[in-house]
């Protein structure tokens, strides 16, 4: 062989094994985060009955225009894997997941509660038993309340 075919020979595989090891990564993180998210949490959890605090909690955030704009781009970002791009539990992941599978937010039952603040609280702290994990530690509560005016505007 040429030096000149030895050498892009050598960068093929090269840029191939940059390819394996990203992909590697990439579902070696996912399979770490489904893991942890069937470890048991120590954070409360609202999914054997809707929380009193949640249906205390008032949403400080108007549904408007801005928020459920702001809403829909985290729940594309960091929902959407889940409960699919128009909420009904159909998403990539969902269906690696074992039963309980994502919930459909566009149905009429809402077994964690159905108020702003019961979906706010599913959302910070997570639901025990279910693959649904805390967000608390990743967003700020008015970004929470943003996706929490989203679902809502989701048919």
């Amino acid at each position: 062989m040429r030096r000149m075919d030895v050498m892009r020979l050598s960068a093929r595989l090269v840029s191939l094994a940059a390819v394996m090891a990203a992909a590697t990564w990439t579902v070696s993180g996912a399979a770490t985060e489904l893991a942890r998210s069937a470890e048991p949490s120590n954070q409360p959890s609202s999914q054997s009955a809707p929380a009193p605090a949640g249906a205390a909690m008032k949403n400080p955030i108007k549904p408007a225009p801005a928020s459920t704009a702001a809403g829909k781009t985290l729940y594309d970002a960091q929902c959407a894997s889940c409960h699919g791009t128009t909420g009904k539990g159909d998403g990539k992941m969902a269906a690696m997941m074992n039963p309980p599978k994502p919930s459909d937010l566009t149905d009429k039952t809402w077994k964690h509660g159905g108020t702003d603040g019961d979906i706010f609280l599913v959302i910070r702290d997570g639901s025990k038993g279910t693959a649904m994990r805390a967000y608390g530690a990743r967003l700020q509560p008015e970004q929470i309340w943003n996706v929490v005016n989203y679902i809502r505007t989701i048919k």
